[in-house]
């Protein structure tokens, strides 16, 4: 008698089922973390929905304030004048005359006229040279 085809066993079955729930795991699988990086995906972007309209906000916020301040500016400088006066002043005597100072006052007057020249000061400072050796008469 002749054996009939080929017999698929128990064991032939339970492996194909087992290989059967393998691949169905890894599909479950890709498909929860496809699922899981679309909802991570939708969340991010209404996190960064939120960020823009509160940055969009702030920002009219903050044009709207530049706005102001710009028109108070222009109407301040509407209401600004600038006033311009020439005086004249007439001096009658000079400030600084010999018959004024003393010989002193006309030593730092010259050792100042020396400094602001870059000339030497090296000798100190003493009587004027030309000066009266009196004071000065009015």
């Amino acid at each position: 008698m002749q054996a009939p085809g080929p017999v698929i066993g128990f064991s032939h079955l339970a492996l194909a089922g087992a290989l059967a729930a393998c691949l169905a795991g890894l599909g479950g699988f890709a498909y929860g973390t496809r699922v899981g990086i679309a909802q991570e995906q939708a969340a991010q972007k209404r996190a960064d929905d939120a960020a823009n309209a509160e940055r969009q906000q702030l920002q009219a916020q903050i044009d709207a304030g530049g706005e102001a301040h710009q028109s108070a500016e222009y109407a301040r400088q509407a209401q600004v004048r600038e006033i311009y006066h020439e005086t004249q002043k007439v001096i009658e005597r000079p400030v600084y005359r010999n018959l004024c100072i003393d010989a002193d006052g006309v030593g730092l007057l010259d050792r100042a006229a020396d400094v602001a020249n870059a000339k030497s000061v090296g000798e100190p400072a003493g009587a004027a040279a030309g000066t009266p050796a009196s004071p000065a008469q009015p």
